[in-house]
């Protein structure tokens, strides 16, 4: 059990790749502020995820950018950060991102040719669901429902991360998994950067 109050962690990346990983995993990001822990994207030592419950992401770099202890950033947050540095630096050489956390708060820095630029904020301290497992759920674990389909709105999500991991629009969105209309549906970007797993869940009749 980590303790959320000494968790160290740094993770270390091209500013324009963080931009892409971010921009993917921030689809995913909750906006209902009394789930505080749906609001973070999570970073662990080899995996950088998000849910909102209803969706949710998993990135795994092909190179591990982060080491240290799990920590919670609440996503929107670190999003306008590398949004902002990324504006400020993009002319500036090859920018590069350091975000360190010492169990309390964070701390960005973007580091360019000439330049550097800094934000930060609290950690958040909350319980997070076990998105692991519900990306390995067993083929009969929704069992009885009857769907009326998706949420288009929701998918939309799934496609905007994709795009934006990927850089470009009209790429194939792969569908990694789906074992009938009652089951999750699970979809795969891979890019140069690592792989995105994305997660949506059918729709009940009402």
């Amino acid at each position: 059990m980590i303790d959320r109050d000494t968790a160290t962690s740094t993770t270390t990346a091209a500013l324009g790749d963080l931009v892409r990983i971010v921009g993917a995993l921030s689809q995913h990001v909750s906006t209902d502020t009394a789930r505080l822990g749906l609001c973070a994207v999570v970073i662990e030592t080899n995996q950088i995820m998000a849910t909102d419950s209803y969706t949710a992401a998993i990135f795994t770099p092909d190179t591990a950018i982060t080491a240290g202890d799990t920590v919670m950033i609440d996503g929107r947050e670190l999003l306008t950060a590398i949004t902002n540095a990324h504006k400020t630096l993009k002319r500036d050489g090859a920018p590069t991102v350091e975000i360190v956390s010492d169990g309390q708060r964070w701390i960005m820095t973007a580091t360019g040719a000439t330049a550097t630029t800094t934000a930060g904020g609290d950690i958040i301290k909350t319980d997070y669901p076990n998105v692991h497992a519900v990306f390995n759920l067993p083929p009969n674990k929704f069992d009885g429902w009857t769907p009326t389909g998706v949420n288009g709105d929701y998918l939309a999500r799934i496609t905007t991360a994709h795009n934006k991991l990927i850089g470009k629009a009209d790429t194939p969105l792969i569908i990694k998994n789906w074992q009938g209309n009652t089951k999750p549906i699970q979809f795969e970007t891979t890019t140069e950067l690592g792989t995105l797993q994305q997660l949506l869940m059918p729709v009940r009749l009402p």
